[in-house]
């Protein structure tokens, strides 16, 4: 029998054996399961789980459920992800979450650096700040591989992909966007902050990013760029993505092209190589592709669509979102830009 201390505290529960972190963990999805009067069967199919799973995850005694099931069932219960997964942490033997960074569904986009071409919207229905919401997003040929490296990522493959692009491409927004199924999954990101600099997070925090969590190096030149730092820096991320123990994680970054060219550059054999450690870990792993270019503006859609009524939609209908024909090698994006007055 489970008992408690004055104020709610969980002891060890010597007939069950589970420790207090799983016992909380028990106790919370059972009071979700309460609170939604569903039963283990239903709970399973909103979860997309077996009945068998369901029941042994909240069974005392029985086996630590995994992280992506307690997420399952987080997510079915309208519970809160990232505290339960630090419980199911905790209760495993890892104490508390091993690494830098916040559950992907705790971040706000725009604090990410993801900024929408025109203007957002904002949501306001309760008197707070309002939520700003992104326009609508248009999938392109380099989501493909952003796809393929989340898919290889969440079965437990490490992955690193660079998105090459000019400003105003949709780069971030096309690293965020390709996240969200992590993000049903529990997974963290981390951000290296920018206080005192970039430079100094991502070298401080580095080594201390654990499996699941996406590395988020957005505008990568400002960590890859100092010649000292920029190298220490690489080679640490090399060193994450080929450690077993840490992994899975996914590295996902933006450059502008000048600065890729500057990073892959092949060293005179006389010269010196300032970037040698960058340029391994940017070899095979970059995406430079024509589709990376601003779309002209929208005044010029009628080039490519002769008839309006024929240009496809924008997924959430955003009049400043537009595709751009396939056989197209114009300038393309998913995001197009207002013209200037």
């Amino acid at each position: 029998m489970n008992t408690s201390r004055p104020g709610g505290e969980y002891v060890h529960d010597e007939q069950s054996g589970d420790s207090p972190a799983l016992i909380d963990l028990r106790r919370r999805l059972e009071a979700g399961r309460a609170r939604m009067r569903l039963n283990k069967t239903d709970l399973g199919r909103r979860a997309g789980l077996g009945r068998t799973t369901v029941s042994q995850a909240l069974q005392n005694g029985g086996p630590l459920p995994s992280a992506d099931t307690v997420a399952a069932l987080a997510r079915a219960l309208r519970l809160p992800v990232g505290e339960l997964l630090d419980l199911q942490r905790e209760a495993g033997g890892g104490g508390e979450r091993p690494g830098p960074g916040r559950v992907i569904g705790e971040w706000e986009p725009h604090d990410l650096e993801v900024h929408p071409a025109g203007h957002s919207r904002v949501v306001d229905g309760s008197g707070a700040p309002g939520a700003r919401v992104l326009p609508g997003y248009v999938r392109r040929e380099h989501d493909r591989v952003l796809a393929e490296a989340v898919t290889d990522a969440a079965a437990g493959r490490s992955r690193i992909v660079v998105l090459v692009g000019t400003s105003s491409t949709g780069k971030t927004r096309a690293c965020w966007e390709a996240v969200q199924p992590l993000a049903e999954r529990g997974w963290q990101l981390w951000h290296p902050p920018s206080d005192p600099s970039r430079t100094e997070a991502a070298l401080e925090d580095l080594h201390r990013v654990g499996p699941r969590t996406v590395v988020w190096l957005n505008e990568a030149q400002h960590y890859l760029g100092n010649r000292a730092d920029g190298e220490r820096i690489a080679a640490a991320v090399r060193d994450l993505l080929v450690s077993p123990e840490r992994g899975p994680v996914l590295v996902l970054g933006t450059l502008w092209p000048e600065y890729a060219r500057q990073y892959t550059a092949v060293a005179a054999p006389s010269g010196s190589d300032p970037h040698s450690q960058v340029r391994e870990l940017l070899s095979g792993r970059t995406v430079r592709r024509p589709w990376l270019r601003r779309l002209p503006s929208p005044r010029r859609v009628a080039d490519y669509w002769p008839t309006p009524s024929r240009a496809p939609a924008p997924m959430g209908g955003s009049p400043r979102t537009w595709p751009v024909p396939p056989n197209s090698t114009s300038a393309t994006s998913t995001q197009a830009r207002r013209p200037k007055p």
